[in-house]
């Protein structure tokens, strides 16, 4: 105390009681009152910070000393405390069930209530005898005199009634630090007391030596992708509990992990490596200690922390973690509604509904707030006819009925107006508008910029934005607390404070004139410009809603950067919208419009990225800007492909295009249209010109000494000369792959050795192919990239099964439908299920066969892949008429012949359309035509892969054995030592058998 009174700081007092603890001891003896008193001084010393000194002072009476801590806020950490042992349970030492207790506390501080130690310690002792003869189970602060004590307010915020919920969640904290991780979402209404619940669980989670840390989504237009996560990763951060690692993609959201231990390779990561060290973060803090993550407001989160979550979850097994959310029922649609839905289905996930209280409960909610008195039955209908038993409209009533003296406390008891005289506004708005209106104008004007702010707020960015000087500031918040409109956020050692609920802030900004409003936020968003320059979604979101156009524009585009840096596409677009509604110029707009055609693309939303491309493309041809219009034509067309133009047309539009471009000498934008031109003659079957444009395109990439354009268009030409020349297709890759490694470009490696595993296939080289295809896999994986993983991981399963090693084949199958699915990739998902059920087919399983051909047809269909489409239809009705229901599969056959009317060039596929188509045929009787059928197809599989014309073969041998035996054994020897050669294993196996009849 001496060292406060020189330096001019407060110091605190609580001295504590257990109620009744006598009772205790009496009913179930000494030794569990010993128990007892063991778990109430833990929880005191878990609610302490270390610098606070907490003692036994005699029986069951405890002290805290509180340095440098005001009345008011060691009165939060007695809440707190006093919340804390009256939710906690007790369980008996000698059988089975449990003791409940609650306990008593005064609070006095120096150099407020007392001079010295003696008359602090009696200060805060008649306060808490004060709180015994009001019923006990709660906390009172001492008066100035010695009269009874002056803050002995309506205990409102104490958390009463929700007993089956709160036992609920203990019980999940229980099963977490256990090592069985929970996932609980809490929902209902706005004031229903979600976010009060989990609070309940913070004395719990002390007890259990562990950390609560909170992030929250904020009721926005746009806002930084990551925001709850980035507050939670910096919450953790400061516990100080995940040992030091150089992080690639965490300081993207929290820069100081950076500095903490830099990341020497600075090569470009990913989305999934970012997810995936968030995951990783947040695993080793729950190893270290209990760990529950609050994400609050998720119904306003943004896709990137949804997709976080969604990560997260399924790879959760044995940590200390448990994860609350909360989120508005009334505003629980659309995503939110979809992502609570995907996340749902976990075994690790429950969902908690909050309803309003019911009468009993509210009754049992109000006496415990005038402490314990009974406030009889007309008090009680008034207040449940008020507010239907919505928790944060009882709290405003009951606030602006003792605010306005027509609820108030003797000295003895507490008194109310006659019910027939009470007046209340009908909603809960106009009631918080009431209570608001009670403060100082001085604190409504500052909190009313502090309100723009957002919900928290930091004081000197408050001072920065205009709304007073540090004196003026800190009374309105001194004010807004002691008006219970205002809380100092869980870090005490902070300037940072929160409105005790949005619509407080809520309720704030609407009161303000919309013309002031739009000031408002531009003078926050020039303080968090030359605060927090960085902060650009900040900045973006507040220039915007202040009118500041020019200002808008480039921020949202420094957002939309940031957003792309972390891989958050949604929110990049979002805030490019923000700049294409602010933007001062056509050229302006344009700009926004290809960034906005350059993310759809990569979303895979090539609609909207084509008509982008188009009113950009007229911009830019309007300006007579030949060399930007020729880029994004070059972009148009590409999109084109993806959407399914045929191949012809593409090869003429790229054509034209390489025309003009050797016209303006743009050799850069060249190289792409070789790669295009190459691919689309390779489509058509013109494997010469497929050739000879790849080599053009590399000759160029050299000239142009773009490493990375190079790199891609030798990996095309690889493909283009892999059918005829594989040996040197498989030096042209391996020339890629150490380019590729050259630039530390691990995409490209993973890429350019699944490459290099289908060449070595081709080639017969099976243990290099397995080599390669499992190097992808690893490359994939450390490179953070599950698409090209997963496209190892499938192009290694058709290894095995065309090895007929079906269960290593089903194994990575489904790692590579996981990945894809992680990746939303529903292309590659697509090629998954249809291997999938090639496999069940190989295998026999015809009715899980039909069902995934049957899945993989719908997919097909939605994403216009019109080849996986025709085969998964033959395939199909293969499985049908293996299960002899023969009529089904003519019907098949005809579907999928008549899609393939119009394709004369062989895909992989066809096959099945083929063998379909003879096995019917000869069903029928018409076994001349199923030959000729045959013929023609073996001719065209001959031509395109040896494995798939001895398929065909002992596909179509048992119809055609009985017309033409001696061909079918003729073919059968063909094949058969060929295929055996190559590791074709199962095929040849069927074909020794065919050959083995007699």
């Amino acid at each position: 105390m001496e060292t406060a009174r020189a330096e001019g700081r407060a110091v605190s007092l609580i001295v504590m009681d257990v109620d009744h603890f006598k009772l205790v001891n009496d009913t179930y003896g000494h030794l569990q009152g010993d128990d007892v008193l063991v778990g109430v001084a833990e929880l005191i010393r878990k609610n302490l910070r270390a610098s606070d000194v907490a003692a036994r002072y005699a029986g069951d009476e405890f002290v805290a000393l509180l340095p440098d801590t005001p009345a008011e806020a060691a009165r939060e950490v007695a809440e707190r405390i006093c919340a804390g042992i009256r939710g906690h349970t007790f369980f008996l030492r000698d059988r089975s069930g449990s003791v409940l207790v609650t306990s008593s506390m005064g609070v006095a501080s120096f150099p407020e209530h007392a001079a010295d130690y003696d008359t602090l310690f009696a200060a805060a002792d008649r306060a808490l005898y004060q709180v015994k003869r009001q019923g006990r189970d709660g906390v009172a602060i001492a008066s100035i005199t010695d009269e009874a004590p002056t803050h002995l307010p309506l205990s409102i915020e104490r958390f009463v009634g929700r007993v089956d919920e709160l036992r609920a969640m203990v019980k999940l904290l229980e099963e977490a630090g256990e090592g069985h991780p929970k996932v609980v979402a809490v929902s209902g209404e706005a004031g229903v007391g979600k976010t009060t619940l989990i609070k309940q669980l913070e004395p719990e989670v002390r007890l259990r030596a562990g950390s609560l840390v909170t992030g929250r989504a904020h009721e926005a237009d746009v806002q930084a992708p990551y925001a709850p996560w980035a507050e939670v990763i910096s919450a953790i951060r400061r516990l100080d509990i995940v040992p030091k690692h150089p992080w690639r993609e965490l300081p993207r959201l929290v820069p100081a992990l950076g500095t903490d231990a830099p990341f020497e390779d600075s090569n470009v990561g990913s989305k999934y490596m970012l997810l995936e060290e968030i995951a990783e973060y947040v695993r080793l803090a729950a190893r270290e200690r209990t760990l529950v993550i609050v994400l609050d407001d998720m119904q306003w989160a943004d896709s990137a922390s949804w997709d976080t979550l969604e990560y997260l979850v399924p790879q959760l097994e044995s940590e200390r973690l448990l994860i609350c959310l909360t989120i508005r029922a009334e505003e629980t649609y659309g995503e939110t509604l979809e992502r609570r839905r995907r996340l749902s289905r976990n075994e690790l996930f429950t969902e908690m509904t909050l309803s309003r209280l019911t009468r009993d409960e509210l009754k049992q909610w109000v006496e415990a707030a005038f402490h314990r008195q009974d406030v009889g039955r007309e008090l009680l209908s008034f207040l449940y006819r008020h507010t239907e038993g919505n928790p944060l409209f009882v709290v405003q009533v009951l606030r602006t009925l003792v605010d306005e003296g027509a609820v108030w406390y003797t000295g003895e008891r507490w008194e109310w107006r006659a019910v027939s005289e009470l007046r209340l506004p009908v909603g809960v708005s106009d009631l918080i508008s009431r209570r608001l209106s009670r403060l100082s104008a001085e604190a409504q004007a500052i909190l009313t910029t502090a309100a723009v702010i957002g919900r928290e707020f930091d004081l000197d960015l408050a001072i920065e934005a205009g709304a007073g000087s540090e004196e003026e500031l800190l009374d309105a918040v001194d004010e807004g607390i002691r008006a219970s409109v205002l809380q100092a956020t869980a870090d005490r050692e902070s300037d940072r404070y929160a409105f005790t609920h949005g619509k407080m802030a809520e309720v704030l900004r609407e009161s303000v004139n919309p013309r002031r409003l739009r000031r408002m936020h531009e003078r926050v968003a020039q303080a968090l410009e030359r605060r927090t320059p960085d902060a650009a979604a900040e900045i973006a979101t507040h220039y915007d809603r202040g009118g500041n156009a020019e200002k808008a524009y480039h921020y949202a585009m420094l957002a939309a950067d940031q957003a792309k840096a972390v891989y958050a596409h949604t929110e990049g677009t979002e805030f490019l919208h923000v700049a294409e509604r602010n933007a001062a110029s056509p050229a302006h707009l344009a700009d926004v419009r290809v960034r906005l055609a350059q993310i759809a693309e990569a979303m895979g939303q090539y609609v909207e990225a084509q008509e982008l491309c188009d009113l950009a493309i007229d911009w830019f041809e309007g300006q007579g800007d030949r060399k930007r219009s020729l880029s994004l034509r070059v972009m148009r067309e590409r999109l084109r492909g993806l959407l399914g133009q045929p191949a012809r047309q593409t090869l003429d539009a790229a054509v034209a295009l390489d025309a003009e471009a050797q016209q303006l000498g743009a050799d850069a934008e060249r190289v792409p249209l070789l790669r295009m031109i190459s691919l689309s003659h390779w489509r058509l079957g013109d494997t010469q010109a497929s050739e000879k444009a790849a080599w053009d395109g590399v000759r160029l990439a050299e000239k142009v000494g773009d490493p990375t354009l190079l790199g891609e268009s030798l990996m095309r030409l690889g493909g283009a000369i892999q059918p005829d020349q594989p040996t040197q297709a498989l030096e042209i890759q391996k020339r890629a792959l150490a380019l590729w490694e050259s630039l530390g470009d691990r995409r490209g490696q993973a890429r350019c050795h699944t490459n290099l595993g289908t060449v070595y296939v081709a080639l017969g080289n099976w243990e290099e192919a397995k080599r390669h295809l499992t190097t992808a896999i690893a490359v994939g994986r450390t490179a953070g990239t599950p698409d090209l993983w997963g496209l190892a991981a499938l192009n290694l399963g058709v290894v095995y099964l065309k090895g007929g090693d079906f269960d290593r084949a089903r194994e990575l199958f489904g790692e590579s439908l996981a990945l894809f699915a992680a990746a939303k990739n529903s292309e590659r998902q697509l090629y998954a299920l249809y291997n999938l059920a090639h496999l069940d087919r190989d295998r026999a399983e015809y009715n899980s066969a039909a069902e995934l051909y049957d899945v993989t047809t719908s997919l097909a269909q939605r994403i216009g892949q019109s080849e996986v489409e025709i085969g998964a239809i033959a395939g199909l009705g293969l499985s049908l008429l293996a299960q002899g229901k023969t009529a089904p599969a003519r019907e098949k056959f005809e579907a999928a012949d008549e899609r393939m009317r119009s394709r004369r060039d062989w895909f992989q596929g066809r096959e099945l359309v083929e063998t379909l188509g003879v096995h019917v045929m000869a069903g029928d009787g018409r076994t001349e035509e199923a030959l000729t059928r045959f013929e023609r197809a073996l001719a065209m599989a001959e031509a395109a892969d040896l494995y798939i014309a001895a398929w065909l073969t002992a596909a179509c041998s048992k119809p055609l054995y009985d017309v033409a035996p001696e061909r079918v054994r003729q073919l059968a020897e063909n094949y058969s030592g060929r295929v055996k050669g190559m590791g074709y294993t199962e095929i040849n196996r069927q074909l020794e058998e065919l050959l083995a009849r007699t």
